[in-house]
């Protein structure tokens, strides 16, 4: 038996219909009549990484920064009651039913639209069932019957499934570290809440900060001339442009009151190129250009139109609209040529370059009963997929033309069926105009050109582009609709602006390589490649861990954000500083060591501490709590690579 696992009911609906398991169990999932096909769903948040008062023993705070925990920890949702977190009755008998269909299967399938942290969850929901079964995954990219039959009989398993799932997974531990650590930091400044941030959020606020500064700077004004030509050949009416500019208007000038007496007079010019061209005006969207017209064109921030275009995947009327590719695989051609007669030149892509995901397009289904909000977007997605298969074949000429010692050029297009060549050609001047333009700078940052900026650095901007569907570390929509409804930017009618709030956040963290773009862009790419070799993860995300805690560390050791002094202490590390007392830590300002003040529930004394830096040890201290929240008493030592920790786990040191 294969058993196929939906991340919404919707989704295992269509699955159902398309692979004709029109039966119910008992359980309420779908199978055939052989019972050779079962499909059922869970929730996306069924499975996900702990939250960090997982950590804290049900706390809010996390004390002890910066936090690097030992274990990454994934579970089943569970609500926090009193410190503690409990599973609800419903999903355990959810994770009862799923590990006995697990143990009738032969194959675990999972069936979704989304990317590798989907995957690496789906992985996660496969060790609490106790698969040991082979699992495989069906990448959908449309709810249609043809489309999920495809995806049925090509789904892919192996190694590249369990490379995918890898990045994920590394990915989740990004964000978690990033999430805790830079949120904690903040509220030991500012309490609880006070600037909730995602691993793309500072990045992108400077990025918008820099942008909107440098458009309020006042530019000296150039503004410079030029002359065009008009003119009729071969029945076509082309347009030259001079090859140089001028700088005074009295130059342009002149030059016009002398074409002006060749109005209408034939003049010889030169056709120095032929190009057959068939152009293609426009590409199918993506989720980054659909989100940025969306805001363009209908005003919609990128949390509106996601909301409405999952809607409409789910009804079948589009393909997924979280993909990150606008091409389309070849073994569509048939089918939108069907569709769109006019689509038969259009360029398909072989099925190895976008093996997951495709342009977004519509589908053969009649809409109906959508909201309003779903109807905006689907008549916009619609008219750009017939704006997409629209081509226009022509011939391109190039032409130049040396006319009173001024040398123009130009283009003109003929039909594709006409014959031209490179040569001598008589051309009749029909118009002569005189324009100025000057180097001009927006007076307002819109929503949809910062979205676009900032898609074409993170998304578009490496060598190798990821081909996967979009996740939330490369979601930029999502991230400015984060910045927007945390209350750093503020959104008026397509314009957008930082706000104090931001301009605080950036005092303290804008000089620190948490908001450098440059360095996100190349730790994403760095996990994304863990989905195609062989590279272990456990290097990259501890190279993570190593890359952050330095930054963390001095947010928290900031002398302008928190009471400091100098302690009577010398550096047990580099031996030739005094350490600083802070809150939360005490630091050497020279080479970086630092004692948290505050370890498993236990605030560390003066004596504690004082043992530590002289001893490298401590006498056992009762007080400690575990993730049960039971005391435990046990020493603390200073490791062979200067943290602290307990004395059962660093005994070495001892011998």
């Amino acid at each position: 038996m294969n058993l196929v696992i939906a991340h919404s009911a919707q989704i295992a609906f269509a699955v159902s219909r398309a692979l004709n398991c029109t039966d119910r169990t008992e359980n309420g999932d779908y199978t055939n009549d052989t019972g050779s096909i079962v499909i059922t769903s869970v929730a996306p948040d069924f499975i996900s990484p702990a939250p960090f008062q997982y950590y804290a023993g049900g706390s809010d705070f996390i004390k002890t920064l910066p936090f690097i925990p030992k274990r990454y920890l994934y579970g089943i949702r569970a609500d926090n009651v009193g410190g503690k977190f409990k599973v609800s009755d419903e999903d355990k008998s959810t994770v009862v039913r799923l590990q006995a269909l697990v143990e009738q299967a032969a194959e675990v399938i999972f069936a979704s639209n989304n990317g590798s942290e989907a995957q690496a969850l789906f992985a996660i929901l496969c060790q609490a069932a106790k698969a040991g079964r082979r699992t495989s995954r069906m990448w959908l990219t449309t709810l249609s019957n043809r489309a999920i039959t495809y995806a049925y009989r090509n789904r892919e398993s192996g190694r590249n499934i369990t490379r995918i799932a890898r990045s994920g997974f590394v990915h989740h531990g990004m964000n978690f570290l990033f999430r805790a650590n830079v949120e904690q930091a903040f509220a030991q400044m500012y309490g609880k809440q006070s600037f909730p941030m995602e691993r793309m959020d500072i990045a992108a606020l400077w990025l918008l900060c820099n942008s909107y500064d440098n458009m309020k700077v006042k530019l000296p004004k150039k503004t410079r001339y030029g002359v065009g030509i008009t003119g009729i050949w071969n029945g076509k009416s082309v347009q030259l442009a001079p090859a140089e500019l001028w700088t005074k208007k009295s130059e342009a000038q002149s030059l016009y009151d002398k074409f002006m007496k060749l109005n209408g007079k034939t003049v010889m010019a030169e056709v120095v190129e032929v190009n057959p061209k068939v152009e293609w005006r426009h590409e199918l969207l993506n989720m980054a250009t659909l989100q940025e017209v969306a805001i363009e064109e209908l005003g919609f921030l990128p949390a509106r139109t996601m909301a409405a275009a999952d809607l409409l995947f789910e009804k079948g009327l589009i393909s997924s609209p979280r993909t990150s590719v606008s091409s389309l695989p070849h073994h569509l051609k048939r089918h939108i040529e069907r569709r769109f007669p006019e689509a038969k030149a259009f360029p398909f892509c072989p099925e190895e370059q976008i093996p997951y995901c495709h342009g977004i397009i519509t589908t053969e289904r009649t809409p109906l009963f959508l909201s309003d909000d779903e109807q905006r977007v689907y008549e916009l997605i619609n008219i750009r997929t017939e704006m997409a298969f629209d081509s226009a074949r022509c011939i391109e000429v190039g032409i130049a033309a040396n006319i009173e010692g001024v040398d123009f050029f130009g283009t003109a297009e003929l039909p594709d069926d006409a014959e031209c060549v490179t040569g001598n050609i008589e051309f009749t001047i029909s118009g002569v105009s005189i324009y100025s333009f000057s180097d001009h700078s927006p007076e307002t940052l819109t929503a949809a050109t910062f979205l676009h900026d900032l898609n074409e650095l993170v998304n578009t901007g490496g060598d190798t582009p990821s081909l996967l569907p979009v996740s939330s570390y490369r979601d930029c929509g999502a991230c400015l609709q984060r910045l927007i409804d945390n209350g750093f930017v503020k959104y008026l009618l397509g314009d957008i602006e930082p706000t104090e709030k931001a301009r605080v956040l950036l005092s303290h963290a804008g000089h620190l390589e948490l908001a450098d773009i440059g360095k996100f862009i190349s730790q994403i790419d760095e996990v994304d490649a863990l989905a195609e070799n062989r590279k272990p993860t456990k290097p990259v995300m501890r190279e993570y861990e190593n890359w952050i805690h330095p930054l963390i560390l001095s947010l928290i050791t900031d002398k302008k954000s928190f009471a400091s002094k100098v302690s009577g202490y010398t550096c047990p590390k580099c031996g030739n500083h005094g350490l600083t007392v802070f809150p939360a830590t005490i630091a050497c300002e020279c080479c970086g060591f630092s004692i948290p003040r505050h370890i498993h529930g236990y605030d560390l004394t003066d004596k504690d501490i004082e043992q530590l830096v002289r001893y490298k040890y401590t006498s056992p201290i009762y007080g400690f709590i575990d993730r049960r929240g039971r005391k435990f008493c046990e020493s603390l030592v200073i490791d062979n690579r200067f943290g602290v920790t307990f004395s059962a786990k660093a005994a070495k040191i001892y011998s």
